[in-house]
C-alpha cells in the first residue's frame, strides 16, 4: 500500500477551506468503504443505525469553541469498547482515498486531507467492521452508538477534544447523503465515524455505510 499524505502537513493547514475539502472527499469516502468492506460468512451488520443522526450542528445542541489543530492519535469510545490507535489516510494519484490497514483491523484512521478531530468542521475517522481475516474489527459495534454517548479523541499535542454523539444513520452507498454528512459546519467542530453495515451483496460487500455524528463538548 502507497504511503498516506503527512498527517502534520496537514494539521498545519489550519486557515483551509474545510467544506470544499469534506465535499472533495466524499466520493474518495464512498470508494474506500465500498473496497474496504469486504466481508465474512453473516448476512447482516449488527448495527443498523438509529435514523436520527442530524450532522449539521443545528437546533439547541451546545457545541464547544472549536481546538487549535493537532494531528490525533487515538479514540477511545467506551460505550462499545473501543480504544484504539489512529493511523492516517489520503488520497492516491486517483483521487481514491486508501483503505485503513488490513493488517491492523483493531486500528482506526483519520482522513487527514480534512479537519482534525477538535477543529471547526466535519473531521472524518473510518475503520473496519470486519475484514476476511477479522470477524470484529475496530468498530464493529459503531451502530450501537447512541445520543450522548461520548467519544474521546486524543491528539499528539496532549489534549484530547471530547465529542458526544448526536445520532447514527445507515444510508445505502449509492444514496449516500454528501451534504447531511460532510455539509458547511458553519464553524462548528464536528466529527463522523464511518464504517460499513447494512447487507452483503453477492460479491461480498456490505451495502451500505453507518455514520456516526458528533459535536465537540470540550477538550482536556
Amino acid at each position: 500500500m502507497p504511503e498516506a499524505a503527512s498527517p502534520a502537513g496537514a494539521a498545519r493547514r489550519g486557515g483551509r477551506a474545510h467544506r470544499a475539502a469534506a465535499l472533495a472527499a466524499t466520493a474518495a469516502l464512498a470508494a474506500l468503504l465500498t473496497a474496504a468492506c469486504s466481508a465474512r460468512t453473516t448476512t447482516t451488520s449488527t448495527g443498523t443505525g438509529t435514523g436520527i443522526g442530524t450532522g449539521t450542528g443545528t437546533g439547541t445542541v451546545k457545541v464547544d469553541a472549536a481546538l487549535a489543530p493537532a494531528v490525533p492519535d487515538r479514540i477511545k469510545i467506551s460505550a462499545i469498547g473501543v480504544d484504539a490507535p489512529l493511523d492516517a489516510v489520503g488520497l492516491d494519484d486517483r483521487g481514491v482515498m486508501r483503505d485503513p490497514d488490513f493488517a491492523k483491523p483493531d486500528d482506526a484512521a483519520w482522513y487527514d486531507q480534512g479537519p482534525t478531530p477538535g477543529e471547526a468542521g466535519a473531521a472524518a475517522i473510518v475503520g473496519h467492521m470486519d475484514t476476511p481475516q477479522a470477524p470484529r474489527a475496530v468498530f464493529f459495534r459503531l451502530g450501537e452508538l447512541r445520543k450522548d454517548a461520548r467519544i474521546e479523541v486524543h491528539r499528539e499535542d496532549g489534549t484530547t477534544a471530547v465529542f458526544a454523539v448526536d445520532g447514527t444513520d445507515t444510508y445505502k452507498k449509492d444514496a449516500f447523503p454528501t451534504d447531511k454528512v460532510y455539509g458547511d459546519t458553519h464553524g462548528r467542530p464536528e466529527l463522523r465515524l464511518i464504517t460499513c453495515g447494512g447487507t452483503l451483496t453477492k460479491d461480498r460487500h456490505w451495502d451500505s455505510d453507518v455514520v456516526v455524528f458528533a459535536h465537540l463538548t470540550g477538550g482536556a
